[in-house]
């Protein structure tokens, strides 16, 4: 029987590899680094899995700490690319330099960045929460601009979706891991880690396939 995280490792091969075939839709933009990201998570899932059947103890948070906080700065960055809208552009670069203060702040004296140290929650969910405000500006911009007029043939709209459906359904399940932590071993929370999970990618297969070339 396949494991239920498995099915998350399935689904981030399958969209790197739906991704790379549609690459000539949006190369010649700042997507293209979307793609080398989604290739870099599934090198490190499958280092850590490989490691993990060769009997070697791998501190998975440490890795989780400094990707996840790394990729949310990369997400600031790609809609900082997208977006046209000055105002917009400086709340984004206020929101970049904040999460990376925040991130230092925590990994030096707050929840620390050490080998065992548990998942760094509070900069994660503080890095959700501005990702999602980055999101709201990305759809009042385009319900402004004749982007709305082809919305659906539009690649960035597809991966907005899924990271807004991804990191609002996560934010309730990263809280509970301070508040709530009897709940860890529910398996209700495990199921919807990994549904929040395929949404999401399912949202960007959905646009690499679907979508209009970029020009």
């Amino acid at each position: 029987m396949i494991n239920l995280f498995t099915v998350i490792q399935i689904f981030e091969l399958l969209t790197a590899i739906i991704a790379s075939i549609h690459y000539k839709k949006y190369s010649g933009t700042f997507l293209k680094y979307f793609l080398y990201m989604l290739w870099l998570v599934v090198i490190i899932e499958a280092f850590i899995w490989l490691f993990m059947i060769n009997g070697v103890i791998v501190q998975n948070n440490f890795i989780y700490n400094i990707f996840t906080s790394l990729q949310y700065v990369f997400y600031y960055v790609l809609f900082y690319n997208t977006l046209v809208n000055d105002t917009y552009k400086k709340w984004i670069r206020a929101f970049i330099i904040l999460f990376i203060l925040l991130v230092i702040i925590n990994f030096v004296w707050i929840q620390k960045l050490t080998v065992t140290v548990t998942f760094h929650s509070y900069t994660f969910t503080v890095g959700a929460i501005l990702l999602i405000i980055t999101i709201g500006l990305f759809f009042i911009e385009i319900l402004n601009n004749e982007k709305v007029l082809y919305f659906t043939r539009y690649l960035m709209f597809w991966i907005s979706i899924g990271l807004l459906v991804f990191y609002t359904g996560i934010i309730p399940y990263i809280i509970s891991l301070n508040l709530l932590p009897e709940m860890l071993s529910n398996d209700s929370l495990t199921i919807i880690f990994i549904v929040l999970n395929v949404v999401m990618y399912s949202c960007f297969i959905f646009g690499f396939v679907f979508s209009k070339k970029y020009y």
